[in-house]
């Protein structure tokens, strides 16, 4: 029924800024974002409070102490969140939404939400617009995403569909150097002010828009979902015109973090709770319990993605506390703990997400595990490819991984993309298991 309504723009408007939750919620977090280190610490108590109390309910939570210290509750793992759904849902006649995650992993995850949670995240996207001088209620919004806006098969325009008057939804999957004119003209004609994207989806517009000094132009790009890349804020500033804003969060709605400036993000407070759990080189485990979410309330849910922190921060409680209530920020979010190359001998690669880092030949560079011993190396060329670009690649690649497992590289004109629309730098291929 959502999906249906999203179709609609004043029945989607009526839902996302329902005026009994929206204006609340707004009003909250223009009074956090001043707020001193001990409102922010009674704050979070509170609504701690709140969600065992909603938690207490529920068959999930059953073996739960909630009069012990918050930081001695269990920890929630995905994996019996898959296999107990209905555990950790909320039994209500008052309308729920279905969402799911993108299944990865092979199994996706049910979650629900609460028309509340919908009006929350909602007032948080118009404060971060409005960071940048933007009505993101009242503005034209381009939409470039995994939505499936057309059969993948099918080459021929338009790629895109016109949601009322203020929104056109485009086609990831059919962008490329063959169909970008046909992109260019429609972005022209609708002028919009904002464009809501994926990293990679981003990556590949300026790199076809760049050598063609195309006149598109936007007031703010807002990037989610996929981890962002070095230097592409510098790169849509001066293709675009526009600042980028990059958005973490998860579908689970954990938490949820921006940065409007490379290595500087802050975690959203009051939206969640994120605890920093302490790992190596100022690296921590995200573990979040979500504020606002009635109809599955999650308890130190813990995310499997990792906060880069600087390294005096990691090592500290209450540096880490700071973070955790969005007073102090922290450098980035790095990926999932499972974005690793796992070989045969049990040894794992990190960090291939900086392999295509500073290689000007290619538009996008992802790298899919096939098995312990094969890599598939997905190459989107632009305009300054040359056969060195695949040397280098090459080169950077085994810098980090043994000569033994083979590399073989596909030259195509658009990113490989997972069922989600999503065009992750690794993907794997392995069955999961941790990094």
């Amino acid at each position: 029924m959502f999906l249906f309504l999203k179709q609609i723009p004043a029945a989607e408007r009526l839902i996302k800024r329902n005026p009994f939750f929206y204006s609340e919620f707004r009003q909250a977090l223009e009074e956090m974002e001043g707020a001193d280190l001990e409102t922010r610490r009674a704050m979070a108590e509170k609504l701690r409070a709140r969600v065992a109390r909603w938690a207490a309910r529920l068959p999930g939570y059953r073996d739960y102490n909630f009069s012990r210290p918050f930081s001695e509750w269990p920890l929630l793992s995905k994996a019996r969140l898959q296999n107990e759904a209905g555990d950790f849902q909320r039994r209500t006649l008052v309308p729920q939404v279905d969402v799911a995650t993108s299944g990865t992993t092979g199994q996706p995850l049910r979650l629900k939400r609460s028309i509340q949670s919908l009006a929350i995240e909602q007032a948080m996207f118009d404060w971060m617009a409005a960071k940048v001088g933007l009505d993101y209620g009242n503005s034209r919004i381009a939409v470039l995403r995994g939505d499936e806006v057309k059969d993948p098969n099918d080459p021929a325009p338009p790629y895109w569909v016109d949601v009322g008057r203020n929104k056109v939804i485009f086609s990831s999957v059919h962008l490329n150097n063959r169909t970008f004119p046909h992109y260019e003209r429609k972005l022209q004609e609708f002028q919009p002010e904002i464009l809501t994207c994926y990293p990679s989806s981003l990556e590949l517009l300026t790199h076809l828009a760049e050598p063609r000094n195309s006149s598109i132009g936007f007031k703010l790009c807002i990037t989610s979902s996929e981890t962002l890349g070095a230097g592409l804020r510098e790169r849509v500033k001066r293709v675009f015109g526009a600042p980028l804003l990059d958005y973490y969060g998860q579908t689970e709605r954990s938490c949820a973090a921006y940065s409007l400036e490379d290595g500087v993000y802050r975690f959203i407070f009051p939206y969640a709770y994120p605890e920093l759990i302490p790992g190596p080189d100022g690296k921590c485990g995200i573990v979040g319990t979500p504020f606002w979410n009635r109809a599955q309330p999650l308890v130190r849910y813990d995310i499997g993605d990792i906060a880069v922190l600087p390294e005096a921060a990691a090592e500290s409680e209450g540096e880490r506390e700071k973070i955790s209530l969005g007073f102090s920020t922290f450098n980035g979010i790095e990926g999932r703990r499972s974005d690793c190359l796992k070989l045969a001998d049990g040894s794992r690669v990190f960090g291939l997400d900086r392999v295509p880092s500073g290689v000007d030949g290619a538009a996008s560079v992802q790298i899919v595990q096939l098995d312990p011993a094969a890599v598939l190396m997905v190459v989107v060329p632009n305009a300054q490819y040359t056969e060195e670009t695949l040397a280098i690649l090459k080169r950077k690649f085994y810098l980090k991984v043994p000569h033994h497992v083979d590399l073989r590289i596909d030259i195509r004109e658009s990113p490989y993309r997972l069922a989600s629309g999503k065009a992750p730098v690794f993907i794997s291929q392995v069955q999961e298991t941790a990094c």
